[in-house]
């Protein structure tokens, strides 16, 4: 088999992993846009289930990109963006274009959806520290972790 041959294989090869990876992007931004409207939500609860198909996905994602690095490294090419062009050499460019195009969504999403989350934790925190210092119980907690009321206090409700 001549190096063209071999050349051309890969080029297919890599334009194949590229439409792949495209396709599990596009899942990922589905899961990321979904979790951006659970975040605008009261309830959150729905956040843990997607935590978990999340993961899985980002899983998938980087199970591709080792494959990619696995045919740019016997290419004696490294995964990147040069690497990733020198192979593909013009062809399959939109593509190409169109996974980066959903890498930048996802990371963006990421991003802002992790920005909230930390915002939402803090307003959190705050409320905590609100609630806390105007109680006049001291924060005490039993030998399990739980919170307790002081000695002899009443509990709210209680008679």
């Amino acid at each position: 088999m001549s190096q063209a041959t071999d050349i051309a294989q890969a080029r297919q090869r890599l334009l194949a992993l590229i439409l792949t990876e495209s396709q599990q992007l596009r899942e990922f931004v589905a899961l990321l846009e979904r979790e951006r409207a659970i975040l605008g939500e009261r309830d959150v609860e729905p956040l843990f289930a997607l935590s978990e198909q999340k993961g899985r996905q980002a899983r998938v994602l980087q199970h591709s990109a080792d494959a990619r690095t696995v045919l740019l490294s016997q290419l004696n090419l490294r995964n990147d963006r040069a690497g990733i062009e020198t192979v593909l050499a013009g062809t399959g460019q939109e593509a190409w274009e169109a996974y980066l195009a959903l890498a930048l969504q996802a990371r963006t999403l990421n991003q802002a959806n992790g920005q909230i989350l930390t915002e939402r934790l803090s307003h959190n925190h705050q409320a905590l520290a609100v609630l806390l210092a105007h109680s006049d119980q001291p924060a005490t907690y039993g030998p399990d972790g739980s919170a307790r009321a002081r000695p002899g206090s009443r509990l709210l409700g209680s008679y």
